[in-house]
C-alpha cells in the first residue's frame, strides 16, 4: 500500500468518446512503498486495445514488462521512449534483444529502413508496428551536439488515448516498495490525449529526430509544442500541464511563485539559477525563483503582511553518473563520470565550490559549477532570522521530485509537480552541430532534459482540503527528516 491515495472524482467530457473523465492519485515513502503505483500501471496496459506510448527514465520489472509483450503478441502498436544511461536495465535490455532475434522494437531510423525494403504491405505494417528509441544516442557528432548529457525524466504510459499513467519515479523494485515517488491515474481523453501527442515525439519519432540525426527519437529541442492548450478540467480540478525542454515550464513555476498570496511550501531535488551570464562567477547568473523567494519572505517587514516559506532540498543520488569528459569514440569512452550526489554535496548544501569536468571545450576540460541557489537561499534563512517566516532544510537522501504548494490555506491554492529540476547543463558541440536543428554554438548552457510540469488546481473545498493535506504532509516528512541539517 502507498501512504497516501486518492481517487476517484469523475465527470463527463465533450471528447469524441464521450466517456467519463476520473483521476487519481497515490504517493509512496520509503516506510510505504508505492504498490498502487504498480498495480495501476499494470491496470493501464492491460486497458490497451489499439496502442500503447510509454516513456521511461530506467524500467527493470518483469511484471510489467510481460504485459507489454502480452500486448505486443496480441498485435498493438506499441513505441517506447527511455534514457540511454538506462538501456541495459534489464527490462529495456530484454526489448533491445528482441531486435535481433525477431526484429521488433527498433530504433525509428531501422524500423524506417525495414519498411522500404519490405516486399509486402503487411511485411511493411509489421516493421512499423513496434519502436524502442533511446535519447543520445551516439551518431556521428555531426549530428549529435550532446551525446554526452540529456536526461529523459519523466515516466509516463498512455492506452488508447484514454487512461495514462503519470509517474516521477520509475517501474523499477525500489519505486513500488522503499522510495519516494507521486503517481497520478487518469482516465481522461483530454488530458491523456495532450500526454499522448508529447510522447509521440521520442517514441514514435519522425523524420528528424535528436539533434537533427535523421529518422528517430526526437527529443529535447527537436520535440515541438504540437498541442498549444496547456489546460483541461476534470470534475472538482483543473490540470495544467507544460513539456520540457520546448514549453520553457520554469516559466510557469515562477508565474505562480510570483502569484502566491500566504504561504509557499516545496520539496526539491535541487534548485538552481536559470539566466547564465558566466558559469565561472555567481554572481554573474540569475535565478528568478531566488527572486521571488527573497521578495516574498520580506512580505512581514516591508509590507506588514503576514507570508511563509519552508521547503526542503534532497541529496541526489545518481545510479547512472553522465560521461563528462568529451572524445571523439564512437561510442565515447565515457571514461570520466560525475554523480549528480557530487554535485550537491557540502554543507549548505552547494554545487557552487565543486570542481568538476564538465562535457565542454575549455583548455583544461574542466570549469566550476556556480548555479546552484541553495547557499543563497541559506544566506537568506540567516538573513530573515525567523522560521515562521522561512524555514529551509536539507534531506540527507534523493527527493525523485520538485513539489511546490501555493497559498495552501488561501482562495486560490495550487500543487505544482515534476520529476525534474529542469536543471541547466553544460554540453560540448564539436562545431559541427550546423546541420542539426537547432543549431548551437559551441560551449553553450541549456535545458536538454525531458520531462513535464503538472499543476493541480482544486475548484471546491473537498479536493482542496484532500490533495493538500497529503502533498503537505509530504513535503513535512521530508523537511523534519532534514531539518537538523542546517
Amino acid at each position: 500500500m502507498s501512504m497516501f491515495a486518492f481517487g476517484p472524482c469523475s465527470s463527463t467530457t465533450n471528447a469524441p468518446e464521450q466517456k467519463p473523465q476520473k483521476y487519481s492519485y497515490s504517493i509512496g515513502t520509503p516506510a510505504a512503498g508505492n504498490q498502487t503505483a504498480k498495480t495501476k500501471l499494470l491496470e493501464t496496459i492491460n486497458s490497451a486495445t489499439k496502442e500503447l506510448v510509454m516513456a521511461f527514465s530506467d524500467f527493470n520489472d518483469a511484471d510489467v514488462l510481460n504485459a507489454i509483450l502480452a500486448k505486443e503478441s496480441a498485435g498493438l502498436k506499441i513505441a517506447i521512449a527511455g534514457d540511454q544511461r538506462a538501456e541495459n536495465s534489464t527490462s529495456f535490455a530484454a526489448l533491445k534483444a528482441m531486435r535481433t532475434s525477431s526484429n521488433k522494437f527498433n530504433t525509428t531510423k531501422t524500423a524506417f529502413a525495414n519498411a522500404v525494403a519490405a516486399s509486402t504491405t503487411q511485411a511493411e505494417n509489421e516493421a512499423l508496428r513496434t519502436r524502442l528509441n533511446f535519447n543520445r544516442q551516439n551518431f556521428s557528432a555531426q549530428y549529435n551536439a550532446s551525446r554526452n548529457d540529456g536526461r529523459v525524466e519523466y515516466n509516463i504510459v498512455v492506452a488508447d488515448n484514454y487512461k495514462c499513467w503519470i509517474s516521477t519515479s520509475p517501474p523499477v523494485a525500489t519505486t513500488w516498495s522503499n522510495d519516494y515517488s507521486i503517481v497520478f491515474f487518469f482516465d481522461s481523453y483530454d488530458v491523456c490525449r495532450d500526454f499522448y501527442n508529447e510522447l509521440n515525439q521520442p517514441a514514435w519519432g519522425g523524420l528528424f529526430g535528436d539533434e537533427g540525426i535523421p529518422s528517430f527519437g526526437r527529443f529535447r529541442w527537436s520535440k515541438s509544442i504540437v498541442d498549444p492548450n496547456t489546460s483541461f478540467r476534470i470534475d472538482d480540478v483543473y490540470i495544467h500541464i507544460w513539456y520540457s525542454p520546448q514549453e520553457w515550464p520554469i516559466v510557469g513555476i515562477i508565474t505562480e511563485l510570483m502569484r502566491a498570496d500566504d504561504s509557499i511550501e516545496f520539496a526539491a531535488r535541487a534548485l538552481t539559477q536559470e539566466r547564465i551570464n558566466d558559469v565561472n562567477d555567481h554572481s554573474k547568473n540569475r535565478s528568478t525563483i531566488l527572486n521571488v523567494l527573497q521578495q516574498k519572505s520580506r512580505y512581514p517587514t516591508i509590507f506588514g503582511k503576514s507570508f511563509s516559506i519552508k521547503g526542503v532540498f534532497g541529496t541526489e543520488l545518481d545510479p547512472n553518473p553522465t560521461c563528462v569528459a568529451y572524445d571523439t569514440a564512437t561510442p565515447p569512452n565515457c571514461t570520466t563520470t560525475i554523480t549528480y550526489n557530487s554535485l550537491v554535496a557540502g554543507t549548505c548544501p552547494t554545487i557552487n565550490n565543486v570542481s568538476i569536468a564538465l562535457p565542454y571545450d575549455s583548455t583544461t576540460n574542466s570549469t566550476i559549477n556556480q548555479t546552484s541557489i541553495h547557499c543563497d537561499l541559506l544566506s537568506l534563512k540567516n538573513t530573515v532570522n525567523n522560521s515562521s517566516t522561512l524555514a529551509v532544510s536539507k534531506y540527507s537522501g534523493r527527493i525523485p521530485f520538485n513539489v511546490f504548494l501555493l497559498d495552501k490555506g488561501g482562495r486560490r491554492p495550487r500543487l505544482i509537480i515534476s520529476p525534474s529540476d529542469l536543471r541547466y547543463r553544460y554540453f560540448y558541440d564539436s562545431g559541427g552541430s550546423q546541420n542539426a536543428e537547432p543549431q548551437r554554438t559551441q560551449d553553450d548552457f541549456f535545458p536538454i532534459t525531458d520531462s513535464f510540469v503538472m499543476m493541480i488546481e482544486p475548484i471546491n473545498f473537498e479536493a482542496r482540503a484532500k490533495i493538500f493535506n497529503d502533498f503537505s504532509k509530504l513535503v513535512d516528512i521530508l523537511y523534519q527528516a532534514g531539518a537538523q541539517t542546517w
